[in-house]
């Protein structure tokens, strides 16, 4: 038996971390009895907000509240209350919220990045002490090290967490993700010229250089459209050719077909990100053909292969850089579906549901054979 600990809703999976969470839980339950121990997502207590806050107004810099020695002793008893005794394995979505935890049991873990590495791209290092953020990172790499098995989403996060915490390399695997989308079994692509940028955090995933970017396409082709899909874009009605979607939740069936319907018919996902890791929505975009256009930082090479599945920006700060990626898609039609047809046959061969799941249960295959050994 497994149990699979996180702080997320097990059916969730609108939001690339959730539905990671959905598909590696599906994984798992596929192969071994499975107790979902969830969600476990005490509050940020209120204290700890106001000692940051006042921190921060002393100019020393905040504590990081979510993270705080209290808040991860109460996941740690909880964890302690819900899993069930008898588990093989604890399977956890996530690291650093459990380094609190002591070991009951043999564990693996698995998440996209490190503590260091989340707060460097989605956070200002310098808002917080940096005795705080040490203490954390402290914790959760000596947990870390006691675990059979430490999982990521791509090689990118694997090989900076050996570097960082000096993991065992034959401890730590990359998995990979797969669009948590049911694939189309034909490309509905008929020509047009209509591009999507979809985004949990519109400022910065580099929303506002896509809609910069693509007012200078529009100089060459005024019949451009652009399909903005989750966060807000603010004010877009003096913006030509550009429609706000809103969020398109996977769990209801007619924003699933909004959705299927926007990647399945645009030339290309634009993805200009400053924040990000590996972004799903550029696997879930190539499923349908869809090329995408995004930075070449973090995990995203690893999805998105330079000029045979889309293009990657060197400056993606740069609306310049984008708007002549964009370009490049409508002035060369004939190479194009070259590029779609080989997005749509690389996200199947690396990114398809049954490769990761082979993955996946293939790491936790080896953890659970060691436990028996052990």
């Amino acid at each position: 038996m497994i149990n699979f600990i996180s702080h997320l809703p097990r059916d969730l999976r609108s939001g690339g971390f959730s539905a990671m969470n959905a598909a590696a839980c599906a994984a798992l339950a596929a192969a071994y009895p499975l107790t979902y121990v969830g969600p476990i997502d005490p509050p940020v207590g209120s204290w700890d907000k106001a000692a940051s806050k006042a921190l921060r107004v002393s100019g020393l810099g905040g504590d990081f509240p979510t993270y705080s020695t209290r808040r991860l002793g109460l996941i740690a008893n909880e964890v302690e209350r819900l899993a069930a005794p008898n588990a093989a394995l604890d399977f956890f979505h996530g690291l650093t919220m459990w380094s609190a935890r002591a070991p009951r049991r043999p564990y693996a873990a698995w998440s996209d990045c490190t503590f260091g590495d989340y707060i460097d791209i989605f956070h200002d290092r310098a808002r917080f002490r940096a005795d705080d953020l040490a203490r954390i990172a402290r914790a959760e790499g000596a947990w870390l090290r006691l675990a059979r098995r430490v999982l990521f989403t791509s090689d990118w996060a694997a090989e900076r967490a050996v570097s960082q915490y000096g993991l065992d390399p034959a401890q730590v695997a990359s998995v990979g993700i797969f669009g948590e989308i049911e694939p189309p079994t034909q490309d509905a692509y008929a020509g047009g010229a209509a591009f999507a940028f979809v985004s949990t955090d519109f400022e910065a995933k580099g929303g506002a250089v896509a809609l910069a970017a693509f007012r200078q396409l529009r100089d060459t082709y005024p019949e451009a459209k652009l399909t903005i899909v989750g966060a807000s874009p603010g004010d877009i009605s003096n913006e030509r050719g550009v429609s706000y979607a809103g969020y398109l939740r996977k769990e209801v069936a007619e924003e699933h077909q909004r959705f299927r319907e926007i990647l399945g018919t645009a030339v290309a996902v634009v993805h200009p990100t400053r924040s990000d890791i590996a972004p799903l929505i550029l696997v879930e975009a190539a499923l349908f053909g869809c090329p995408a256009i995004a930075s070449r930082a973090f995990a995203i090479p690893e999805l998105v292969e330079h000029g045979e599945t889309g293009w990657l920006l060197d400056r993606p700060a740069d609306p310049g850089e984008l708007a002549a990626a964009m370009k490049r898609l409508l002035d060369q039609p004939d190479d194009y579906p070259r590029l779609r047809a080989n997005a749509w046959r690389r996200a199947r061969d690396l990114h398809g549901k049954d490769r990761f799941e082979t993955r996946l249960r293939g790491v936790v295959a080896d953890a659970m054979a060691e436990t028996a050994l052990a």
